[in-house]
């Protein structure tokens, strides 16, 4: 049996589900791949912010 890793909202630490409408980017600061942003529609409506884990660059 495998196990499927589902990405985390980078704002509100929530798992996004594979049909939910979210985006994901690079940080436009550092641009580093491996730390990718994911933000879940809800956070992305409210603009609610976030901060990247690779560089500390916080955006709306």
């Amino acid at each position: 049996m495998s196990s499927l890793s589902l990405p985390v909202c980078s704002c509100c630490h929530r798992h996004i589900m594979p049909n939910d409408k979210c985006v994901k980017f690079s940080c436009p600061e550092c641009g580093t791949e491996s730390a990718t942003v994911w933000r879940c529609q809800s956070c992305r409506e409210s603009a609610t912010p976030y901060k990247c884990a690779a560089c500390g660059f916080e955006g709306p």
